[in-house]
């Protein structure tokens, strides 16, 4: 399951800031190359360059970024005088698909191939672009300067073009001792968070950003008058995986209906039928290593299971990485899984009567159904399952953190585009998937599965709570099913662990890490019983 919230906001672990003095300057931001860090509890998460421009009545402000799961160039066009945004283009590199909106006054309209968006601001809340990278955010103080407004609304690019209203508040946070004391704060609070901002007065360049809900800050490293060329974003890189003692090979799966599925099958190096496994990814368009930022989660998994001696079956979902067709609903999904496996105990080698399958989160809800339909599975292992209806888990994320009107109004939102697509009024891809799915109880579906099941839930995860999993283990033992649970202190969704207090916000998804060592514990020993 994913939420919608900033993906790219992470906490930076500030050390000293020394920059050239940029002085008093007749325009604010001046032409320059500016380069931000963003790190999240002292890792580096990402790094933006941002080049700005004045031409006359205009400035054009660039910017190469990657920052958490995205490597992206942009491109502002905002008005001189009252820094009015009136043109944003972004595109990622290796990708033919770009994407421009167009800003007046009261509208703003994305156009993504031969589809547009349009969304309207509210009389005296101007529009600024965010895309979750530093330079939106960092033009703040400049426009709130210029428009002398108190409400902003944010344009949010952040997979779907959403409108969100902004406010200035009281900047209450005490400064930081990288600040210089000249400078000064401002505060905007979107969404119930507040996010506050340092800049020198003079020039309304930002130093710092912070945003302490999320324990984000962004910080200014170096500035320079020239105007540098942007290069290309560099994309996140994966740690190294231990040492591989199997082999590897490209595959294709075809589907009931055609579809070729690409994926890759890991196999032990030994003369004897070994058993297996299937993965089955969790929501979105997921390739077959479930990558999430730099953290490929199947890659690892696969790679300690084939170290133990399983046979690995991942795919790219379809219509993402290199397979066919297009983006599938619930029973797709549950079909494609069953081609793999059925694809899986053909091969050569595997001991077709000890065929595992694992999903991930949405997988986890799929996995059980699949269970029903095969009957000869050895076992089945869910990593975060859903343990509620969909539709509950949506208002769940979309009310996190919310209190009194807040959360009840952030519920009613939800449940009104929740209502428009159940009826069909709203009929995009993803639209069909979620209907797809709505009306499913994984409670009453886990009741049913005939073979072994392991269930794996993080305490600190934020997207499938570990509050709700006795709904799913109570029903699972009330139908005398043969089922194993182990909660993982510490892990987050992805099951990367998160020492001490701190919570999970989904901004450590963005930083290269290991999953947890307990979660392969707690799978080999299932596996040796089971």
């Amino acid at each position: 399951m994913k939420m919608r919230y900033l993906w790219m906001l992470a906490a930076f672990a500030a050390g000293a800031l020394t920059l050239p003095v940029l002085g008093a300057q007749s325009t604010p931001i001046p032409t320059g190359t500016y380069r931000y860090v963003t790190t999240v509890n002292g890792a580096t998460a990402g790094l933006s360059t941002i080049v700005v421009q004045h031409h006359g009545s205009t400035i054009q402000i660039s910017e190469s970024a990657s920052l958490g799961p995205s490597a992206l160039v942009t491109r502002r066009i905002l008005d001189a005088t009252t820094f009015a945004a009136l043109r944003y283009d972004e595109s990622s590199p290796g990708s033919a698909i770009g994407s421009t909106l167009l800003l007046t006054s009261t509208s703003a309209v994305l156009h993504v191939r031969t589809k547009t968006t349009t969304i309207s601001a509210p009389a005296g809340a101007p529009f600024f672009v965010n895309d979750n990278l530093v330079a939106g955010f960092a033009l703040i103080p400049a426009q709130l300067h210029a428009t002398g407004s108190k409400t902003l609304t944010m344009a949010c690019v952040c997979g779907a073009l959403v409108a969100v209203p902004s406010v200035v508040v009281p900047a209450t946070a005490p400064r930081p001792a990288d600040v210089p004391a000249n400078d000064v704060s401002a505060a905007v609070e979107f969404e119930n968070q507040t996010m506050t901002f340092w800049y020198d007065p003079a020039s309304y360049v930002v130093k710092r950003i912070d945003l302490a809900s999320q324990g984000l800050t962004i910080l200014l490293q170096s500035y320079g008058p020239a105007v540098e060329p942007l290069r290309a974003p560099a994309t996140p890189t994966p740690l190294p995986l231990p040492s591989p003692h199997y082999a590897s090979q490209d595959v294709t799966v075809i589907a009931d209906d055609g579809v070729r599925l690409a994926g890759t099958l890991t196999m032990p190096r030994t003369r004897t039928r070994v058993p297996a496994f299937v993965l089955v990814h969790g929501s979105g368009c997921n390739d077959r290593n479930e990558a999430i930022g730099p953290n490929q989660i199947f890659a690892q998994i696969a790679n300690h299971l084939s170290n133990e001696g399983y046979a690995v079956l991942r795919y790219d979902k379809r219509s993402c990485g290199k397979s066919g067709g297009t983006f599938p609903v619930r029973s797709r999904l549950i079909a494609d899984a069953q081609d793999a496996v059925r694809f899986l105990r053909r091969q050569p080698g595997v001991d077709a009567a000890r065929i595992y399958v694992l999903g991930h989160s949405e997988g986890g809800e799929l996995v059980p159904s699949l269970a029903i339909l095969d009957g000869r599975l050895r076992g089945i292992l869910l990593m975060a399952p859903p343990a509620i209806p969909l539709d509950q888990i949506l208002l769940q994320q979309y009310s996190r953190d919310l209190t009194g009107t807040a959360k009840i109004a952030a519920v009613r939102r939800e449940a009104a585009q929740i209502a428009l697509i159940n009826s069909g009024k709203i009929d995009t891809p993803s639209a069909r998937w979620l209907r797809s799915s709505f009306g499913f109880d994984p409670a009453k579906t886990i009741a049913r599965v005939p073979c072994p099941i392991l269930i794996l839930q993080g305490t600190k995860d934020i997207q499938v709570l570990a509050v709700d999993l006795p709904r799913l283990v109570n029903a699972a033992r009330a139908a005398h099913r043969n089922v194993t649970v182990d909660l993982l202190r510490g892990d987050d969704h992805l099951f990367l662990n998160i020492p001490g207090d701190a919570p999970s916000t989904g901004l450590e998804y963005f930083i290269a890490s290991y999953l947890d060592p307990n979660l392969f514990t707690s799978i080999d020993a299932w596996l040796t019983t089971h």
